[in-house]
């Protein structure tokens, strides 16, 4: 079946996302705009994904658990799980820096529960690199059942075509930007939002075809590379 989806969507957890991007307000926007599969996947941080889950079941929309990841190399990695368990256990073992937040200069980096009510503030500045490299950060996605997805790769800015000068062919799947043209030979496409503000969320409208709308088969896909 085909199955309308976002897959890159930054909460008000991510320093650049805004404040009105809670996991309710984030759930709700995407139901009312048609999508049935999405990923809140924020900077280096994984706080308001349980949240987001928890919102999704009582909406009927599919949360997939994930976090966009900036490697040592300063690219960004779309990394995606079959449960938040296992997107927990990937996390834990990622070494980051210890620089901490100023919010007046990078911005508030909230994390808030299923109830819209802002339970912590994640002091870690998430705007840095994490302390890893994306050959490293791809194998701990796999170790932990998950898919590493090159972000945005139609940009200059933290794509790793840009970095690496191309996308190596251990990845099975890429992400474009939503108005991101053409396809990349041998590799699933990926076309989200990178969305910072409701009203960037499922701007574009793409599908993707799955047997089953769990986030097990999203990842099955992904993993198998498009026929040329």
């Amino acid at each position: 079946m085909r199955y309308l989806y976002d897959l890159h969507i930054h909460s008000a957890l991510s320093p650049c996302g805004d404040n009105d991007m809670t996991p309710v307000n984030i759930v709700a926007y995407a139901a009312a705009m048609g999508l049935e599969i999405i990923a809140v996947s924020d900077h280096n941080a994984i706080g308001n994904v349980r949240a987001a889950i928890e919102v999704g079941e009582a909406l009927d929309v599919l949360v997939v658990p994930g976090a966009e990841i900036q490697t040592n190399e300063d690219i960004h990695v779309l990394c995606l799980f079959p449960d938040a368990d296992s997107l927990e256990a990937f996390f834990a073992e990622i070494p980051f820096s210890d620089l901490k937040n100023r919010p007046e200069v990078f911005g508030d980096q909230l994390i808030v529960n299923s109830d819209d009510e802002v339970t912590g503030r994640e002091e870690r500045l998430l705007l840095t690199a994490a302390e890893i490299g994306e050959i490293d950060l791809r194998k701990l996605a796999e170790k932990h059942g998950g898919i590493a997805v090159p972000a945005h790769v139609d940009r200059t800015a933290f794509g790793m075509a840009a970095v690496l000068g191309a996308v190596p062919e251990e990845y099975t799947a890429v992400e474009f930007t939503a108005a991101g043209e053409g396809g990349y030979p041998g590799k699933r496409v990926l076309r989200s939002s990178d969305a910072h503000t409701l009203s960037d969320i499922g701007k574009r409208r793409n599908f993707v075809d799955l047997p089953e709308r769990t986030a097990a088969a999203l990842i099955d896909y992904l993993r198998s590379p498009e026929k040329d």
